[in-house]
This record gives C-alpha cells, structure tokens and sequence, in this order.
C-alpha cells in the first residue's frame, strides 16, 4: 500500500483525538467567560432536547458574565435548569428576557487543579495517538508489497507524523495552561 493511505489513516485518527481534546478543554472554565463552556449543555425545548447555542443567543460581557438570551423567552426556565444541571460551578440569575451567567474569579488552587487536569488529558491523547502509531506501524510491517528499504522509510515517515501530532497536543496544552492562569 502506499504512504498516502498509512497516513490518512493516521490523520483521521489523530485528528478525532485532537478534537476530543479540545471538547475537553473547553469544558473547564478559566474565570474569563467562553460561550465554549455551555456547548454541551442540551435544554428541554419544545419536547425534544436542543443544544442551548441552537435556542439563543449568548454574549460575553462586563468581562466576567456571559448573557443568554433565547429566541423564545418562554424558554427561560428551562434553559436555567439545564445550566444548573451541568453543575459548571456558575451562578445564573434570570432577568425579565436573558440570562447571567457569572464566572466566578478562580483561586491560585482551583488555577492549577485545572491545570493538572488539562495535563491529564493532553497526556491520555498522547497515548491514544501512540496507540495509532502502533496500529499504523504493525498494518505497515504486515504489508507484504513493501520492500525493506520503504520498510524503513515508512517507519522514519510514522515516527515524523506521531512527532507532529503530539507537538499539536502540546500546543493545545500550552495555550489552555495560559489561559487557566492568566489572571
């Protein structure tokens, strides 16, 4: 087979993992508000579950409160109870048509808790991705076609791509550890 296939595979792969990651990251607050943070948050509307991006709308402002407001205004409740049902850690008040959220300023601890955790994560992709490397490496040495030489250039090829999927985890890890502690 050829390269091209070994590493679209890879790609494919690593790139779900990369992506995981980043769900991930954005679920951990860093006290600056992200509408990020509420992307996973699924609201009762119209007796089917929506994401809460899809029934409103929602802006940063004051630098540390984010405001909802739905389209349909008689969806206010039923947006603060799936907020409160995420636990996020958020004090929401509900106005006359929007909602707060107020991030709260975290402390030095809660900083480098979420630091650690996002250090857990990045490090659990790292893995995954040598798990795809594994996988790759052990489909090349089983194809019959190749000759030693593409053999081995495949494998250099392999090592370059695990290299630069886990630069891009290490990217990502040092841009959310900047974030988390940035006061």
């Amino acid at each position: 087979m050829e390269w091209k296939i070994y590493k679209e595979e890879f790609d494919k792969k690593a790139e779900v993992k990369l992506e995981w990651l980043d769900s991930e990251f954005n679920k951990i607050k860093s006290g600056r508000p992200n509408p990020k943070i509420l992307d996973h948050v699924m609201v009762e509307a119209y007796g089917d579950k929506s994401k809460l991006f899809e029934i409103a709308n929602m802006q940063v402002v004051e630098g540390k409160q984010i405001v909802v407001k739905p389209y349909d205004k008689t969806l206010l409740h039923d947006i603060n109870s799936a907020i409160q049902k995420e636990n996020l850690g958020l004090s929401v008040q509900v106005d006359a048509d929007s909602l707060r959220i107020i991030f709260p300023s975290p402390t030095e601890e809660t900083r480098k808790a979420s630091v650690k955790k996002v250090k857990e994560f990045s490090e659990q992709v790292k893995v995954e991705i040598r798990n795809i490397r594994k996988d790759v490496h052990h489909k090349i040495k089983d194809d019959k076609e190749l000759r030693e030489d593409e053999l081995k250039w495949y494998e250099e090829d392999l090592d370059k791509l695990t290299r630069e999927w886990n630069a891009k985890v290490d990217k990502a890890f040092a841009e959310k550890e900047k974030e988390l502690m940035t006061i």
